[in-house]
């Protein structure tokens, strides 16, 4: 019963798609903007979002059409910040899916422009295939410095025809030295676990609320269509909630220990989810929806250090029958 305890307290925080910008992934390819001609005027700004996921463009008080892969009109942002999309262009239907992994046989496309309003911000961002690798295998760069691809994108601004070129780079992993981290973390734990029980609870209710405070500043890193399932937020806010649970028992007496004890477990086991789910993020050059990628370099192999420890701990326990 103690051992179930344990375990469902891991369930009461399923993963939910709350994001819309799943394509949003860690990898190592980023596209870089190199030039815009001729100059945009103020009030229009172009970027690249979640390093070659999505192109934006931001306008205020101008008119900007982007045009398809077929030069057909494709986007327009309207002087009053009004958006709209072509729903008669292909190139709304092959940017549905990051590698245009869709069935075109049924789709018509129309002469005339098919206006749907998405929006009413002056801003538009779409997923664009000429800013990216369209393959999941990792590319091969063509020259010492990375480059794999030269692209450019075409819009109007105000009725000035007006060219987006960029260059698509592969990047360097980072360390793998990163790891260790964990391992530090790990023996730490350890060290808790069997001489300072109260502070070894402690440090599983720290290490989640470290993953609530990164995982948000990741979520909120991104902006809106662009923000991913923020699985580092929900899993840490949950092992959060159940560490504090524990910690509470703990401090009940005796009587208590075994709910203490399983809940911990359940608090790690949630962390090495946690951290499983998200291990790619450690070592890929680009990490969604936070400049300060070393946060999550260091807290992913924390997570599962921990968590690792306090699940084995409470397992071995709670089979025993003992707190002790």
């Amino acid at each position: 019963m103690r051992l179930i305890l344990g375990l469902l307290s891991v369930l009461p925080f399923p993963v939910q798609h709350m994001g819309s910008g799943d394509s949003v992934q860690p990898r190592d390819t980023v596209s870089v903007i190199d030039s815009i001609t001729p100059a945009l005027p103020a009030g229009v700004e172009v970027d690249i979002v979640g390093s070659d996921t999505f192109v934006r463009v931001q306008s205020v008080g101008h008119d900007v059409m982007i045009t398809g892969y077929k030069d057909e009109p494709y986007m327009h942002i309207t002087t009053k910040g009004e958006v709209f999309v072509n729903d008669g262009s292909l190139t709304t239907l092959i940017n549905s899916n990051r590698y245009g992994d869709v069935d075109t046989n049924s789709f018509v496309e129309s002469p005339n422009p098919v206006w749907r309003k998405i929006g009413m911000n002056g801003t538009a961002m779409w997923h664009d295939h000429r800013v990216h690798w369209m393959s999941p295998k990792r590319p091969a760069p063509i020259d010492t410095i990375g480059t794999v691809l030269e692209w450019k994108v075409s819009m109007s601004v105000d009725g000035v025809a007006t060219t987006v070129a960029g260059t698509l780079f592969l990047r360097e992993k980072s360390s793998v030295l990163w790891w260790l981290v964990g391992f530090a973390a790990l023996l730490c734990a350890v060290v808790l676990s069997g001489r300072r029980r109260k502070e070894f609870f402690a440090l599983t209710f720290l290490m989640s609320m470290v993953g609530v405070v990164v995982g948000g500043m990741q979520f909120v890193g991104l902006p809106d269509g662009a923000r991913i399932t923020p699985l580092i937020l929900m899993f840490s806010s949950g092992a959060a909630v159940v560490a504090a649970t524990s910690m509470f028992m703990q401090r009940r007496g005796h009587a208590s220990q075994h709910i203490a004890v399983s809940l911990n477990a359940g608090a790690g086991a949630t962390l090495v989810v946690c951290g499983w789910l998200c291990a790619d993020q450690v070592r890929a050059a680009y990490v969604p929806g936070i400049d300060q990628e070393w946060l999550v370099r260091v807290l992913i192999p924390a997570l599962l250090g921990i968590g690792f420890v306090a699940t084995i701990d409470g397992v071995t326990r709670i089979m025993r029958g003992s707190t002790d």
